[in-house]
């Protein structure tokens, strides 16, 4: 009698618990919907009031509809099958490291010679002529410098790609060194996603081949994956290197883990690599260590290491060393001010009658003012990011600050307005993941570097994609908000619903990730790759716990 009341008081709990988690994601995707469809976080009028109260309603539902799909889910794969293998598997992961690969192949072929966007065009440019259009995007009008490489792009991967490009020029045909890097790319994933896997099957309470077989199959059908792993793509490799540091730092954080010595080795590499190719992967390397060293006390040491060394090389060794020595151009801080340019971009729009002419002079001495009031777009802070005055001073910049600051805090309305409409279609459930699917054209090198496929055939491979992406049922494994925001949401609920005692330290990097989409440029998916790539993994290793 005790025992079932014990057990009506569990489920009760959980399901408030589900709804509370179930309203709470329904807040967040009713709010960036309509700051994506209306520029607004709560609408203008009644009617859009009454819009939004349907998105909650509709977000409600759904989220709870998932919640409860992945609770059975759960239930289903805690049962084991009798004799599951336990130790680590060589053959098992090479296995599906092969299969993977042969899944992925056809797109290559289909994309032949493969795949690259216009950052990837920049940085070959970059590496073979050393003219680097200064500060970020070879936008009309901005100075340039003849410089060795520029570093807005990360250097380390532009010398990886420049190099397999050099190697294809030395060869007579450009296009093989873009097929060899992409195939040594596609290997380099097979290896690690089939890695994680394994290794992952190991550590889990649970031994549901059920689950083994979907999150294998996923990895290997979703369409989304191959059409980044054939790519020569900055975020491509960046993400791959971060699903093997994610996985190590959840086997920490959700089984408890403690790093062998070669594993601790393993763990600042990759720190190190993951700081060299991508430019924000310094301070996502400096936060998840700060909680690793917190939390867990075995890995302390390794994990102040990894985040010193992280640190020392990206923002000392490299700026103030190795960038004057070789002539390379350290980029301008427009990046990390973007989101800060387009909130005042907003401020002015919305409230222009309250500027006075010491903050526009304020203002134009860091970007153009003109550009700021007239060239406002709500999708993008490219616009307003490409006027900034690379030679502004430490007081200029200063005096910007205090007046972002002031504004902020008078209206922090309009600065929410301003942020939502980018960041938004991560959150919000109904905007697909894009990809690329076809090499930009562009003179010099890329004019060599042209499909082998009559353009039909690729153009053809893109409408599946696109039809696959809106069938029903399916389109959910398509969206953003997917992998961004309801599965690290569930993976918090299902841990804390099992046991309040337990940690969830495992959530920090996938909030870091958030933090970074939401001072996001622009809504490109490649953005939201490292949580696409690692999301899985994690509902995987969440389903397997006890």
């Amino acid at each position: 009698m005790e025992f079932n009341k014990r057990i009506s008081i569990h489920a009760d709990n959980r399901l408030i618990r589900k709804t509370i988690y179930s309203a709470v994601i329904a807040f967040i995707n009713a709010v960036c919907i309509q700051a994506t469809l209306s520029h607004a976080c709560f609408g203008w009028n009644t009617i859009e009031h009454f819009k939004w109260i349907a998105y909650f309603l509709v977000s409600f539902i759904a989220s709870f509809v998932f919640f409860s799909l992945m609770d059975y889910i759960r239930l289903e794969s805690g049962r084991s099958a009798a004799g599951d293998e336990t130790a680590f598997s060589v053959k098992r992961w090479l296995g599906a490291a092969i299969l993977f690969f042969v899944c992925w192949l056809p797109y290559l072929i289909i994309y032949a010679p493969g795949l690259v966007n216009y950052d990837t065009v920049n940085q070959i440019k970059d590496f073979l002529d050393g003219v680097s259009a200064v500060p970020f995007g070879y936008a009309p009008g901005q100075e340039e410098v003849t410089v060795l490489f520029n570093a807005h792009h990360p250097v380390f991967v532009t010398l990886i790609f420049g190099s397999f490009i050099k190697i294809g020029i030395l060869m007579g045909k450009p296009a093989v060194g873009l097929t060899l890097y992409i195939l040594l790319q596609m290997m380099m994933a097979a290896l690690v996603f089939s890695y994680v896997i394994e290794k992952a099957w190991t550590g889990g309470d649970k031994k549901s081949p059920v689950a083994r077989r979907v999150i294998t199959t996923f990895i290997a059908l979703f369409p989304a994956i191959p059409y980044y792993v054939c790519n020569m793509l900055k975020n491509s490799l960046h993400s791959i290197l971060i699903v093997l540091y994610v996985f190590m730092f959840l086997q920490i954080a959700i089984n408890g883990h403690v790093f062998s010595k070669k594993e601790r080795i393993l763990w600042i590499v990759l720190s190190i690599l993951v700081v060299l190719t991508q430019n924000t992967g310094v301070y996502f390397v400096i936060l998840t260590g700060i909680f690793l060293a917190i939390r867990a006390r075995e890995e302390r040491k390794t994990a102040i290491i990894a985040a010193v060394t992280s640190a020392l090389l990206m923002l000392i060794i490299l700026p103030k060393l190795i960038y004057p020595i070789f002539n390379i151009f350290p980029g301008g801080k427009q990046e990390i001010l973007g989101t800060l340019f387009q909130q005042t971009a907003r401020y002015v729009r919305d409230y222009g009658e309250e500027v006075t002419e010491e903050d526009i002079e304020i203002i134009s001495k860091v970007v153009d003012y003109d550009t700021l009031v007239n060239n406002y777009t709500f999708e993008t802070t490219d616009n307003i990011k490409a006027t900034y005055n690379l030679h502004v001073t430490k007081k200029e910049l200063s005096d910007y600050y205090k007046l972002w600051l002031r504004q902020g805090l008078k209206h922090p309305g309009a600065y929410f307005r301003a942020t939502l409409p980018i960041c938004g279609m991560y959150f919000a459930s109904g905007y697909d993941i894009g990809i690329f699917d076809h090499i930009p054209t562009d003179e010099g090198i890329f004019a060599q570097i042209r499909h082998v496929n009559p353009e039909g055939v690729y153009t053809s491979m893109t409408e599946i994609y696109e039809w696959i992406r809106s069938f029903p049922g399916l389109c959910i494994l398509f969206q953003h908000a997917l992998y961004v925001l309801w599965i690290p949401a569930y993976c918090v609920y299902r841990q804390r619903s099992t046991d309040r005692k337990k940690s969830i330290l495992f959530i920090v990097p996938f909030v870091v990730n958030m933090l970074f989409l939401i001072v996001s440029p622009m809504v490109y998916s490649r953005y939201a790759l490292p949580m696409i790539f690692t999301s899985p993994i994690l509902l995987y290793m969440i389903l397997m716990k006890e």
